[in-house]
């Protein structure tokens, strides 16, 4: 029997977490909407990640952050998402994001950016006066 899982992140900003999800081409949606998972269960979140399928994600806030809730099994199953690479992805794309606007909104520049064979991303950045 299927059921949702909550899955632990170490996000904190909702509105970069929405811009890598979008990027990464799912629908969001922040309206007051159920996340949707086995038989028609309902569950409430901040926000519902669309996967194209009758099972959503959601988007919940916690003490620490926000986690992501969904019947994984049946997300697996009936939208292709694999619970470990979706959650590497999200995580790889918010790190990216994150760091870039923080390197941004502190009046860096990025002078050098390079992607190792193990999928690494080192960023060289100055500040210039």
């Amino acid at each position: 029997m299927s059921h949702f899982t909550t899955v632990e992140t170490q996000i904190k900003d909702l509105v970069i977490l929405k811009e890598v999800l979008e990027a990464m081409g799912y629908k969001c949606h922040d309206d007051g909407r159920k996340v949707r998972g086995y038989q028609g269960k309902l569950t409430d979140a901040e926000l519902v990640i669309d996967t194209k399928s009758s099972y959503d994600i959601g988007v919940v806030k916690t003490e620490k952050g926000y986690s992501l809730i969904g019947d994984w099994d049946m997300l697996e199953v009936r939208a292709g998402i694999e619970q470990k690479s979706f959650l590497k992805a999200v995580n790889k794309n918010y790190a990216y994001k994150k760091v870039m606007a923080e390197v941004k909104k502190r009046g860096y520049q990025v002078v050098e950016e390079k992607t190792d064979q193990h999928q690494t991303v080192q960023i060289r950045v100055r500040k210039f006066s």
